[in-house]
């Protein structure tokens, strides 16, 4: 029987996953770690591996799907060959969660936000995307913990300049975190153009004021973008005169809030319905789910300038309108089980109940009829009665619910008013016609699934870090990571869309479930090359 012989110095294999590699690929091209490099203060002497290097590696790991803590590279990294994508100086040094968090506070101190926008805009050039609108919007993101500010040793302008973790209308539904606001924009193939981190409770009209100001900026060097889209935060009176000034005007559609300039949307959807001329948009989307929408457009003066105001209606919006009606009602009945249980000492006292009821907000589009429920007891004196005794007579009065119906009137001018809604633009028909306008509105999707992305747990959903210079660089590194992800997904498009010039007709199975392949995501390629690795 053969001896059996055991081998020394065992090694693993090391992998190459494919949708690393091909990150890197995009990343080596918009020149991400020379950039780094050359624009942070570092000596290499006393840094075995560069910031550009694991700010690179920093990147890349928000690609793996593995739940570690973002900062720990050195088990993000396991079994992959990182001498692949380090340059030649780095390959032989050790990556770890130090080394990681004194990158992202160099970052921090050498303006991230300025970083990002230098890259970004590089890289939309450089890969040929085209900027048709771009689309606002702000996020948040929550943290556990703050940073100690004594042992930062800040002047008092400094810690006024210093970014706060703080609560605020937190849209991650963690109402007990503490957090930051970041605020994007981005073009409709989702590339974000520009990242800001903002103090946790920046407004979102805030927000809108600088994304309004940066545009400024950009355009007077030349970056033609279209048009500007929004939600309805960016519809005030000063934004509106700002937008519209002449020499800096910038194309917008938003929509129009309820309380803008004395209920202007409110007034143009009375317009429309009095005039009943609606034209037919159809669909925007495909599906059996997709709502079919109709609209009227008016032309008015608003703010100083002349605007396109666009009422739209869907089947979708009505049913809306009416599920809110019906909540309304719904609404109603714990206020009548607390006046069921109250009792009234004389008439006079269940009248004026009925009237402070039917004065509450709820009572706005329902009434309530009751009836007055007399109930009478008689008391006696205690101890033996005398002969001729009479009896207390008690009265107590108690309101009863009899129906709750609808006010026809206010309901029929509420189901109108909120089956409808009012986009605002400057753009000329010309430009945009009446069905490309609220296509293009609804292009603000592409923002939120930007946001979806960044809040994913394999991008650091809830950050750990007390220093605010690593959390800005932090935020700036995974806006780069998504803005990596939206160039893979538009290449894919465009590499789809001259497939099919030259294959006309040619159905594709490579989508969900082996669909025919429409649109493909990120999220698609991620999930199909999960085991494709060198």
């Amino acid at each position: 029987m053969a001896k059996l012989q055991m081998k020394s110095g065992f090694e693993r294999k090391m992998r190459l996953p494919l949708i690393l590699t091909l990150a890197h690929s995009i990343i080596k091209k918009i020149g991400l770690t020379e950039y780094i490099d050359n624009t942070v203060l570092w000596d290499p002497a006393h840094w075995d591996v560069s910031p550009g290097n694991l700010a690179l590696l920093l990147v890349l790991s928000t690609f793996s799907d593995i739940r570690t803590p973002l900062t720990h590279l050195e088990y993000r990294f396991e079994g992959i060959d990182l001498e692949f994508f380090l340059s030649t100086a780095s390959r032989s040094a050790s990556i770890n969660s130090f080394k990681a968090g004194r990158t992202l506070e160099r970052i921090g101190k050498a303006n991230p936000e300025k970083m990002y926008e230098t890259l970004a805009l590089s890289a939309v050039a450089q890969a040929g995307i085209p900027t048709e609108r771009l689309h606002v919007d702000t996020t948040t993101i929550s943290f556990y913990g703050e940073y100690d500010v004594e042992q930062l040793n800040l002047t008092k302008e400094e810690r006024d300049e210093l970014l706060q973790i703080e609560r605020g209308y937190n849209k991650d539904g963690r109402p007990e975190c503490k957090q930051v606001v970041v605020g994007q924009i981005v073009n409709e193939s989702g590339v974000p153009i520009l990242q800001k981190v903002q103090d946790g409770s920046t407004p979102d009209v805030n927000w809108n004021a600088a994304a309004v100001s940066y545009l400024k900026e950009i355009q007077g060097k030349g970056f033609q973008y279209g048009i500007f889209v929004a939600d309805s935060k960016l519809v005030t009176h000063s934004l509106v005169e700002s937008m519209n000034e002449p020499g800096s005007r910038i194309s917008f559609v938003s929509r129009c809030p309820p309380n803008f300039e004395g209920k202007l949307a409110e007034h143009c959807i009375l317009r429309a319905y009095e005039k009943d001329s609606w034209e037919e948009f159809g669909t925007f989307q495909e599906g059996k789910k997709a709502a079919s929408y109709r609209g009227q457009c008016f032309q008015e003066e608003v703010c100083g300038a002349p605007m396109r105001l666009l009422v739209l209606e869907s089947l979708a919006l009505k049913e809306k309108a009416a599920a809110a009606l019906e909540k309304s009602r719904d609404m109603l009945k714990p206020e009548i089980k607390k006046i069921g249980k109250k009792v009234f000492l004389c008439q006079a006292d269940a009248e004026e109940e009925q009237k402070r009821f039917e004065k509450l907000p709820c009572t706005k589009l329902y009434q309530c009829s009751w009836i007055v429920e007399k109930e009478t007891k008689e008391k006696w004196p205690r101890g033996r009665r005398k002969a001729g005794a009479v009896p207390k007579i008690e009265e107590k009065y108690r309101l009863r619910a009899k129906a709750i119906s609808q006010k026809e009137k206010e309901a029929e001018y509420d189901l109108r008013k909120n089956s409808r809604i009012v986009l605002i633009s400057n753009v000329g028909e010309e430009v945009a016609g009446n069905r490309k306008l609220p296509q293009t509105y609804k292009g603000q999707q592409v923002v939120e699934n930007s946001f979806r992305e960044l809040k994913s747990p394999s991008m650091a959903s809830v950050i750990y870090l007390k220093n605010p210079e690593r959390i800005q660089a932090l935020s700036m590194l995974l806006s780069f990571a998504l803005l990596v992800r939206a160039i893979i997904q538009y290449r894919m498009r465009e590499g789809l869309k001259k497939f099919k010039e030259k294959h006309p007709g040619e159905v594709l199975r490579a989508g969900w479930g082996g669909r025919n392949l429409e649109r493909p995501t990120y999220k698609l390629l991620y999930e199909h090359s999960a085991n494709c690795y060198f």
